[in-house]
């Protein structure tokens, strides 16, 4: 083995760096277990006394070989007796650091030369190195010993060991058997005190790291809590202002609406003048202006309740979507009505999916327009070219179910929800829902009001509900989950689950036949979103959900399915194939 190296070891293990904290906490043990065995090791050797004295009549009997050994091991502990109380008393009294430190190894040192001794006196008797085993052994376990210490130790009692081997083994076979033990007891002792001094190392180190971490977290701790005192002082400060603006906002709110619903009585009120006045062509040329403030740009598109155009507030310079409808005597006071009714309810609900309400007013020409924000997107019936994937629809259902909640919460049933009257935007929540045109405040249809259409039938036949279908007059919030029903059914498969050949024939379908299960025409689709499907299309308006459990229920669905964000199908170019059955 190379010179060098060797030096390296030996510097390495006699040499290495002692960490302070580790030696004050194994000084602190050794003393702990030094005064517990320290004074029973005094009884232990005064008993050892005791056995091997030979008196009297015994000790003329023996021989002069055993009377020699058995003599020597009482002189032996007997000499321990007194230095084993003499180091029980230093750990008790004594107030010296140096001696604290030094006596448990002191101790530990004399007890493995003592076991030596005891070893080479057996010697005399019988070729055996127990007492020498034992305490080789047992040493390293009971008391810390450093590395230095340990070689010391163990220097000592090896070098007893073999002088009593060589002064006091007599047959050259015993000597030469018990050799190899020696050496390997002596080996054995010092890499198990090494072992055990690495581990109790090891223990500590990993103690210390854990207490800095402990107490780095109580600092942390400490300084979140003080963060949190901080924001929430500030947040009470902040809170009466708080109040006040969302009182103030609360207010203006309250004030908007019963503007609008103001100004649509004020616009009733002038039906009987406007349907005498003479009919104008519908179409509005580019640049018209109505109430001084909108500018015609272009048509956007026309229904039923009247035309919509694309327009520019001058006001805002912002661009909205004007829906004019003629109150002349070919449109008739019903359609008028119908259209104010779409200008209050909308009013009326706040969520982001249902289009906004900007302005309402009629033209010195007898125009009556309903200004709303410009939506960007394009209609749901552009996108039914075929099924959509069941967690694709189970997201647009449920967004869909979020803006009719709110409105039901106000009391208003939309009534005609269909794709044409949904529209895909990229923004969240990723739909608008369009067209309040036969929406009704449902609570004031209790009351008589007198603007409803008794015995009328009011919507799309192919997302008409029963209720609907057959002209009753309490058609309401339920209406609307037969008609999302209907919509979901139709995206899953591409097909309505009613169809006539006739207007009048789809109505009879809807009102006498039982709804087709959806996967008989898409059999991949779960049998959960199958159920909620049959529940919304069922006959009885009280056996269908509300929009507002159809909506947990969808949107839990949609994200257990893995399906996207609603926004992120506007800018995708196309949705992924479903085959049917």
């Amino acid at each position: 083995m190379p010179l060098p190296w060797l030096r390296a070891v030996f510097s390495s293990t006699l040499g290495a760096e002692r960490d302070p904290a580790f030696a004050a906490e194994m000084v602190s043990v050794n003393q702990r277990r030094l005064r517990v065995f320290a004074p029973l090791m005094a009884v232990v050797h005064a008993a050892h006394v005791v056995h091997f004295a030979a008196l009297g009549a015994e000790r003329a009997a023996l021989g002069p070989t055993t009377l020699l050994w058995r003599d020597g091991l009482v002189a032996a502990h007997a000499a321990m007796v007194p230095l084993a109380l003499f180091g029980a008393w230093i750990v008790w009294r004594s107030t010296s650091e140096a001696l604290l430190r030094w006596v448990a190894p002191a101790a530990a040192g004399l007890w493995l030369v003592h076991g030596a001794v005891c070893a080479s006196l057996d010697q005399l008797v019988v070729a055996n190195l127990t007492a020498y085993q034992g305490y080789c052994l047992g040493i390293p376990v009971i008391y810390y010993l450093g590395r230095r210490a340990t070689l010391g130790a163990y220097a000592a009692a090896a070098a007893t060991m073999l002088a009593g081997l060589l002064f006091l083994q007599t047959r050259p076979e015993a000597l030469a058997s018990n050799l190899p033990p020696y050496l390997t007891i002596t080996v054995v002792g010092v890499a198990l005190s090494w072992l055990l001094e690495g581990a109790r190392r090891r223990e500590f180190g990993q103690r210390r790291v854990i207490e800095s971490q402990r107490e780095q977290l109580a600092a942390l701790n400490s300084g979140l809590e003080q963060r949190v005192r901080e924001q929430v002082a500030e947040i009470l400060a902040h809170s009466q202002d708080a109040d006040r603006l969302n009182a103030e906002l609360q207010r203006a709110n309250a004030q908007l609406q019963a503007q609008v619903r103001s100004r649509s009585a004020e616009l009733s009120l002038a039906l009987s003048r406007l349907a005498r006045a003479t009919a104008i062509d519908d179409t509005l040329a580019a640049g018209t202006v109505l109430g001084d403030r909108f500018v015609i740009e272009g048509p956007l598109g026309a229904g039923g309740m009247g035309v919509v155009y694309r327009g520019h507030d001058q006001v805002t310079n912002q661009l909205v979507a004007i829906k004019v409808i003629q109150a002349g005597v070919s449109r008739g006071q019903d359609a008028l009505r119908r259209f104010l009714r779409e200008a209050g309810a909308a009013a009326s609900v706040t969520h982001p999916a249902v289009v906004r309400m900007l302005h309402l007013d009629v033209s010195g020409e007898g125009l009556v327009f309903q200004v709303q924000e410009l939506i960007e997107g394009e209609t749901l019936s552009q996108r039914m070219q075929r099924p959509w994937p069941a967690g694709d629809a189970a997201r647009l259902a449920a967004a869909l179910c979020d803006a009719l909640a709110a409105a039901h919460e106000q009391g208003i049933a939309h009534l005609d929800v269909k794709p044409q009257n949904l529209m895909l935007v990229e923004r969240a929540p990723g739909l608008k829902l369009l067209d309040f045109g036969i929406a009704r405040l449902f609570e004031a249809a209790a009351l008589g009001d007198d603007t409803k259409s008794v015995g009328r039938v009011l919507g799309t036949p192919a997302y008409m509900a029963p209720e609907q279908a057959d002209g009753r007059e309490h058609a309401g919030a339920p209406a609307d989950l037969y008609a999302t029903g209907v919509l979901l059914f139709r995206l899953l498969t591409g097909a309505v689950p009613f169809e006539g050949s006739t207007p009048r024939e789809t109505l009879q379908r809807h009102l006498f036949e039982v709804a087709p299960d959806v996967r008989g025409l898409a059999s991949s689709v779960p049998g959960e979103l199958a159920l909620l499907i049959a529940r919304c299309l069922e006959k009885s308006p009280a056996a269908r959900p509300t929009a507002r459990e159809l909506q947990a229920k969808l949107a839990a669905l949609a994200d257990e399915l893995g399906a996207p964000s609603l926004e992120s199908l506007r800018a995708s170019a196309s949705l992924e194939t479903v085959e049917l059955a």
